[in-house]
Order: C-alpha cells, then structure tokens, then sequence
C-alpha cells in the first residue's frame, strides 16, 4: 500500500543464539577477572569483545586459532630475541589446559554443536581428509595407551615433550583444528584471508630469520651462519628445515597469485622483492632438504605455466637475481653445507649430518621392530631412542614416513599415505574439471587450486628430511584442499 514502509522481519530466535551464546561468554570472562581482581579488568575487556566477534564472525576466530597455533608452539616468552619477541609478547599464553587456544578451540566447537542442531547439516564429515585425519589421530591415542609408556618417565630423564604438552592432546586439538577449518571456512573472502595470513606470517619470519643469520645470530646449537634461531616469528622454524619449508610454501602462494591476477606495477615489484626474500632465506637455512623441496616445487611451478615465454623470461631473470643475491648475502659455510653431497662432494661441512641419518634411521627400523603394526605411541620416539640407542641419543629422526611409521605402525603410516594420495588425486581433478576451475575462476580462487596441489606435492618431499606431519602447516594445507574439494565437487561430478 502507499505510503507503508516494509520493514525486516525480525530475526529468530534460532538466529540469535550466536549473540546469546557471545553474551554468556562475556558474563564468564567478567566473572573471572572479578575473582582475579581489578588487574584482569583490560584483559577481561579485550576477551569480551574477542567473544562477541567470534560469535558473528567464526571465520576470524578460525584465523586467530591459526595465528596462536604457529605463534606459540611449545613456546616461552623468555626465549625469544629482537622483533619477534616483541610481537610474540602481544599473543598470551596462558597455563595449563586453561590458554587462550583451548577456551577459543572450545567455543568455537560449541558453535559448531549448535549450527548443526540447528540445520543438520552433518556434510563437513563426509570430508575424505577429515574422516581420514580422525582415523589417524584415534589409531595415534590409541598406540599412545597400548604402548604404557608415561610421560613422567620422559620428564625425569630429562626428555621434553613436544610442544611442551602431552602429544595425544596435541593431536586431537590439532584434529579438532581440521574440522572447525573445513565447516567454517567455506568462502572464498574466508580462504583468501587465512592464506593471506599464512603469507604474511611467513614472510616476516623469512625476515626475522634472514637476519638473525646474516648478523651471525642464527641457530646456535646448529651453527650460527645459519637461519633460524630465537629471532624466528612462527615457533616451529627455529629448525632451519622447516623455515626453509614455510619459505617455500608462501612462494608458491605469491606465484600462483601473481600469475593470476593482474598485479599493478608496484604490487609486481613487491612480490618479486618477497620472493627474492623467501629464496635467499631458504638459502641461508643451510638446509640440503630446503633446497631440493625449493628446487622441486620451482620445477612444478615451470612445468604447469607450459606456454608463455615473457613468463618464461621473467622467472630466468628472477633466477639470475636470485643467484646473486645469494652469492652476495649467503655465507659460504652454507654454500658449502649445501653443496656437499654424499658421493659427489669432498667438502667436510654438513658431512656429519648425513652419517647421522643414516645411523638413526637404522636406530628407528630396530624400535619399529617391537611395534610393527600400531607403534610405539606420539611422541615416545626420544624416549625409546635413548633407551635404545648405544650412544643414548634422543635425536629426531628427520623424516616425517619414518616418525609416522615408528611412533604409528604401518596402520598410521598407511593411513598418512591414503590421505595424501586421495587429496592430491582430489585435488588434481579440481584443477583439471573445466566446470570446477570456471566456478573458482568467477570466485577469485582459481589460482589456489593448483597452488594448494603443488604445496601438498612439495610438504610431501620436504617431509623426507624433516618431522612435519604433527605441525599446524600440514592441517593448514590439508584443510585448503578439503575445503576446495568439497566446494567444487559438484562441478566435477558434472564435468
């Protein structure tokens, strides 16, 4: 009728209850920082207002999750040096079972039991990646109880656990990571976001650790020329081999995105400046392994860009570069460190590290041994070692199909094989469906399809000289290609 004005309908209360559970978790944090007193007044206000936008947005608690998660593993205030211990110092800890991720982890689980009582949507368990990640992890607790191995034993010999807490809770929040990723991050604006994070995570730990190595800072257990140490942002790449593998998973990200979109003049030159950043920093880590996963996925970046030759110009011209800069910056114990190959190299630097792998992997087969078919339990590796090593080493084994098989069995290392050959099968098809790559073309993502594939391709050779697959990094790409194939599906059933 004229002169009516139609209004919205109001909202239901279905609708409200994100708020009304915002609310309640608000009135909890003001309890607590009245028990603790007036101090925790800042602290309880700066909860409160997380609370409330985690309950409109989950999406960004799904990315704070993903920020505390690489941030702080295992991680002590005390132990970080120069910018990062500044910015580390802004994320809190916390104690106990009571941090900052697990009350986040678990309202953000609680969002999910309500979404799904509320519309019975139960598809994000029909993922191939998370039903297989649940598989891993209870066949994992399960080696954990079988085994009768108590981490008190551990700690009184002087063992430390992983991340600084019990590996069975580990796994399973890093598994609950994997479901609150694939059921609340569904769009595209939400993918872009959280590698968008990632990326820049990882190229200001590229800086940090650069620098800590060319001022001769880095690593000091390893060597001090080397990148890494106590300067690094993300925890886990104090290890130069996983710096080096987070350096060369934001390239392809940079890549893949610069040759998609149309990148004004200045955005080229600064991603052509961040990825000379990222190469040289794999450099500087010294690592042989770094090297040959930055060679491979190098490789497979040409390989799928088969026409164009100004691209192809373009990326002998960033060698060249690249090349320079490294000869110029690089120190040459690291060249030489990189450069020794068994049988091929007379060079003595790094010669150590090769024997020594080839020891522990004959110390891993023995401890295998006496649990083929489930393992020895998550995180008993140091301890068995040290029991069954001559020299009494607790050393990691460097290998991530080793680690797998001796803590797991040949049942876990079977299922970590399953998941990655599905997803990378899955995945593949995605990128190879006329109808699925149109749909992530007119949703601004099609670049991270393959991206993704070829991150999971080169985590995968990586995870050959390093221990990776209990890290965030492996849920990271595991939930992007989940999320990807369950989006696109449709589209290559069709196609």
């Amino acid at each position: 009728m004229p002169g009516t004005t139609l209004r919205a309908p109001a909202p239901s209360a279905a609708d409200r209850v994100p708020l009304l559970l915002a609310l309640l978790g608000l009135l909890a944090v003001a309890s607590s920082s009245i028990v603790l007193g007036p101090e925790a007044l800042s602290s309880t206000l700066i909860a409160g207002f997380g609370v409330v936008i985690v309950a409109v947005r989950p999406q960004w608690g799904v990315a704070a999750l993903l920020l505390l998660l690489m941030v702080q593993y295992g991680s002590r205030r005390y132990e970080r040096e120069g910018v990062a211990a500044g910015l580390a110092s802004l994320v809190p800890v916390g104690s106990g079972l009571v941090t900052v991720n697990n009350v986040l982890g678990i309202f953000l689980a609680l969002m999910v039991v309500y979404y799904v009582y509320r519309d019975g949507d139960w598809s994000f368990l029909k993922s191939r990646q998370v039903q297989l990640m649940a598989a891993i992890t209870g066949v994992l607790v399960l080696s954990g109880f079988v085994s009768g191995i108590d981490p008190a034993e551990q700690i009184d010999l002087g063992l430390r656990l992983t991340g600084g807490q019990d590996p069975m809770r580990l796994l399973i929040s890093r598994a609950l990571f994997l479901v609150l990723f694939v059921f609340f991050i569904t769009r595209p604006t939400d993918l872009r976001m959280i590698v968008g994070l990632f990326v820049l995570l990882a190229v200001g730990t590229a800086w940090s650790g650069s620098a800590a190595a060319i001022q001769g800072g880095g690593r000091a257990e390893v060597a001090d020329y080397r990148a890494g140490g106590l300067e690094v942002l993300i925890q886990s790449t104090q290890n130069p081999n996983r710096l080096a593998l987070i350096c060369t998973l934001a390239l392809v990200f940079i890549w893949e995105f610069g040759q998609a979109a149309r990148l004004r003049k200045w955005g080229a030159w600064l991603a052509t400046g961040v990825s000379l950043l990222l190469v040289v920093t794999v450099f500087l880590s010294a690592s042989r392994g770094g090297v040959i996963g930055l060679g491979f996925a190098t490789l497979m970046l040409f390989a799928r860009r088969r026409a164009g030759s100004t691209r192809v110009l373009y990326g002998l011209a960033l060698v060249v570069v690249g090349w320079m800069l490294i000869q110029q910056i690089v120190p040459e114990q690291a060249i030489e460190r990189i450069t020794n190959i068994p049988g091929l190299s007379e060079s003595s630097e790094g010669g150590g590290s090769i024997e020594r792998r080839g020891y522990t992997y004959g110390i891993a087969l023995d401890i295998w041994e006496d649990a083929p078919l489930i393992g020895i339990g998550p995180g008993n590796w140091p301890f068995m070692r040290f029991l069954t090593d001559p020299l009494r080493s607790a050393a990691a084994p460097h290998n991530s199909y080793l680690k797998a098989l001796v803590e797991g069995g040949v049942l876990t290392l079977g299922l970590y094989l399953a998941l990655f050959w599905i997803t990378v099968r899955d995945i593949w098809r995605c990128e190879h469906s006329p109808g699925a790559l149109s749909r992530a073309r007119a949703d601004g993502i099609d670049w991270l399809v393959p991206a993704t594939r070829i991150s999971l391709v080169t985590f995968m050779v990586f995870s050959l000289f390093a221990d990776l697959w209990d890290l965030i990094f492996s849920y990271l790409l595991i939930g992007l290609a989940a999320v990807l194939i369950k989006r696109y599906r449709p589209q290559m059933a069709t196609a």
